[in-house]
């Protein structure tokens, strides 16, 4: 940006800011685009950017910190627990349905994550975003019904609440100390033999003909997938959103109907500069 004289409507003259041509990256001269907006910006950070960002990186570990590697192995573990619990209930559910033994254990499906802590950015006390993938018997009703009793039984659990008339049903669960919303989807048809979940549940093809609620919880995932694939740089990315979050928390404006939407702000200030890594170390030589 550089300034302008221009004259306003009264011949009285002021200045405004011009903006300057898009510069080539300093390495390859490539264009590049990611998502479909063109980039704001190809030029590379000056030494003054880099220092306000090693500031700013060292602000950010200290009043908003990452998770600890105990904390996330801790976490793993609360995710393989979840996951039995529920693995033993859909087997259960497809005994109860008349279904042999050994088939209602293969056509169980398993638990994936979303949001935030399948994006990477975790911080002591944040729960997790998760999510039931279903084979076709499995319904709704049984979720909210029989898992929900099943998971109140174990003794890890000490909070849970179904709340299945939400505009996104949802289990709200403590485990082990790590809170956790559950979300539930319903596949329309059994996987093919040998076909992975998660690759599935990026085509589209898995959304047809299925009900509007399974639709909005599976987009969870799908979008978290495509944000990931679609930033030039992934820790780039984890690291904006640390900042945001942690600014949109500080003003009081952090909440689940909030995070959706400052996940895409992060995705698409990384897009839109993709050769400014301000908030990345240089890589070494």
């Amino acid at each position: 940006m550089e300034p302008a004289v221009v004259k306003g409507d009264g011949n009285e003259k002021r200045t405004v800011m011009k903006r300057t041509p898009l510069k080539a990256p300093p390495k390859n001269g490539q264009f590049v685009r990611y998502g479909v907006s063109d980039p704001i910006t190809l030029q590379g950070p000056s030494k003054a950017d880099t220092l306000l960002s090693e500031r700013m990186m060292e602000e950010l570990e200290e009043q908003f910190p990452k998770e600890t590697v105990e904390g996330m192995a801790h976490r793993e573990h609360v995710l393989w627990e979840l996951e039995r619990v529920v693995i033993e209930w859909m087997t259960e559910t497809g005994i109860k349905s008349g279904m042999p033994p050994e088939e209602a254990k293969r056509c169980t499906m398993k638990i994936v994550t979303l949001g935030s802590y399948r994006l990477g950015v975790v911080h002591p006390g944040s729960d997790i975003d998760t999510l039931c993938i279903a084979p076709p018997h499995v319904s709704r009703e049984a979720f909210f019904s029989s898992c929900v009793e099943q998971l109140k039984q174990c003794g890890s659990v000490t909070y849970c609440v179904p709340i299945p008339d939400a505009f996104t049903p949802i289990i709200k669960l403590k485990m082990h100390g790590v809170s956790i919303d559950l979300l539930f989807a319903k596949l329309v048809k059994p996987l093919q033999e040998g076909q992975q979940l998660e690759e599935a549940a990026m085509e589209d093809e898995v959304l047809k003909n299925m009900d509007d609620r399974s639709v909005r919880c599976m987009n969870g995932f799908r979008v978290a997938e495509m944000i990931l694939e679609l930033v030039p740089n992934q820790e780039v990315f984890r690291r904006t959103l640390r900042f945001v979050k942690f600014w949109a928390q500080r003003r009081g404006i952090h909440s689940n109907s909030w995070l959706f939407r400052w996940h895409h702000l992060g995705a698409a200030s990384c897009t839109c500069m993709p050769t400014l890594p301000l908030l990345c170390p240089e890589p070494a030589d």
